[in-house]
């Protein structure tokens, strides 16, 4: 008895002294993220200004563990100038206040964790900075188009790196970047006629009064130099060549479905592409991504036997709209079926939900692709690693329901593994079924092993073999689960792998 008193008396102190962390000012002589920019005015008074100007100093000044780009002098002279301005105070606040939040990270980066690509955390603004690399004597890092001088500057609430650029934050939407490139006209004109062109135009779509998100696209495209290296020259040539009926608008329509296979309904940078097949915005067409040195799509053998693949020029690509990224490539790409390949199937990433946020069953009503009964969603860091996410369920009662939609599937053959993190909370017996039909036998979220020694273990990310499925056509699909006894349910992917007959 005593031992337990002692044990639940730790807790609490442990607990008490937490919860004072977070309330202790710092002490006078500890540098925060403004604090060590006063210090260091000959380089950065410019900066200082713009967050003077701002009020967003403060903001610098608390606690937190922030990753911040900071422009030095040189930088903000050479921006101050393309911009046409003559000085910083010519500028309106609420730019510079955007200008300050993209340059800003919620969470802290060494660089030494900087990857070729994508930063997948996203700025204040709610952008993406890509990191590339270049190798000459000394390796140097971008960040954007500007380069790191002086990398990991420890401060009491986080890390700065200076650099010798400003990062101008992205505006406009994929098809603007598109058309003001200049390379992609033919495409761009395409996407017009056929009216896709209208709904890769929206950046922000408002779920109801409270829920609004971004919308996220994916392009490959062809320049219009490949278009006239393939006896494509005008738009009217491109139509000629797809288009089999009297309206290229007409989802149908051989045009529309060619350039629909184009985009792809989410955002991926290069570093986040995979070797799966992908869904397109043509209805059941997916586009086949191999990934090895380089990276190529529908890579196959054609009835003579040679290969044949669509290599993505990679220093052409990446490039950043606010609603989605474009990636060049080296020919005509038509819609093609491919094989069925390994993929993943993400049950967390839909828009409209933000990690840390809880959703009640009607809020969820709004969030595409999901749909809950007798119970709320939680988007939350995995119980068991922070760098993992997971969806739970806010209800523990029997009878819950979660239903997901999901994409497209090559027709074929798979086993179907699902993945999530187990604990004791967890609903201890529950039942999938797919497409309404009941898939495997009932399972438990707790998912309990023996672990080296004699003690059970129920707190790790594990998974589940749920079945073998035979699907007919390429087709989208519903997996819904159900509890059957009292606890939460825990949900991060699918796994489904090709079964070569026999």
């Amino acid at each position: 008895m005593l031992t337990l008193m002692a044990v639940l008396l730790n807790q609490l102190f442990t607990y008490c002294e937490k919860e004072q962390l977070d309330e202790v000012f710092f002490e006078e002589d500890e540098l925060l993220i403004s604090a060590f920019l006063a210090e260091h005015t000959e380089t950065y008074s410019t900066l200082i200004r713009v967050l003077e100007l701002t009020n967003l100093n403060s903001t610098l000044n608390a606690y937190g563990h922030y990753t911040f780009f900071a422009p030095d002098n040189s930088a903000f002279d050479a921006f101050i100038a393309d911009q046409g301005m003559t000085s910083i105070e010519d500028f309106e606040i609420a730019y510079l206040t955007i200008l300050v939040k993209y340059h800003l990270l919620n969470l802290e980066i060494e660089s030494s964790y900087f990857r070729d690509g994508v930063i997948q955390d996203t700025t204040y603004s709610g952008d993406n900075l890509v990191v590339t690399f270049s190798t000459g004597g000394l390796e140097t890092i971008m960040v954007n188009d500007a380069t790191i001088t002086e990398r990991d500057i420890q401060v009491e609430n986080g890390i700065i790196h200076r650099i010798d650029g400003v990062l101008v934050p992205i505006t406009g939407s994929i098809v603007e970047r598109l058309e003001e490139s200049g390379s992609f006209s033919i495409f761009t004109e395409a996407l017009k006629l056929t009216g896709i062109y209208d709904s890769l135009d929206i950046i922000t779509i408002d779920l109801n009064e409270e829920i609004n998100h971004r919308s996220r696209f994916t392009l490959f495209v062809e320049t219009d130099e490949t278009y006239g290296e393939n006896g494509i020259g005008s738009l009217e040539e491109l139509v000629e060549r797809y288009s089999d009926s009297g309206d290229p608008a007409d989802k149908e329509n051989g045009l529309y479905q060619y350039v629909a296979y184009h985009v792809i309904p989410d955002l991926y940078f290069l570093n986040d592409i995979d070797s799966f097949n992908y869904q397109t915005l043509a209805e059941n067409m997916l586009i086949n991504v191999k990934v090895e040195d380089d990276i190529f799509l529908n890579w196959h053998e054609d009835d003579q036997g040679l290969e044949q693949f669509i290599s993505v020029i990679a220093e052409e690509s990446n490039k950043q709209a606010k609603n989605g990224t474009y990636h060049v490539i080296d020919k005509i790409m038509e819609p093609y079926e491919p094989s069925p390949v390994y993929m993943v199937i993400d049950l967390t990433n839909y828009q409209g939900i933000g990690l840390g946020q809880e959703y009640t069953e009607k809020e969820m009503e709004d969030i595409r692709g999901i749909h809950t009964e007798n119970t709320g969603i939680y988007f939350r860091n995995s119980i068991l690693s922070d760098g993992e996410t997971n969806l739970q369920t806010t209800k523990e009662g029997i009878g819950w329901e979660v239903e997901f939609e999901l994409p497209p599937i090559t027709r074929g053959k798979y086993d179907v593994y699902f993945h999530w993190a187990s604990h004791p909370i967890n609903c201890d017996w529950a039942q999938a079924f797919w497409d309404g039909a009941r898939l495997g036998n009932t399972f438990s979220f707790v998912h309990n092993k023996r672990w080296p020694g004699q003690e059970w273990k129920y707190d790790y990310n594990t998974s589940q073999y749920m079945g073998r499925l035979i699907l007919a056509e390429t087709a989208p699909h519903v997996i819904k689960f159900v509890s059957l006894l009292q606890g939460y349910g825990n949900f991060d992917y699918l796994a489904l792998w090709p079964v070569e007959d026999e």
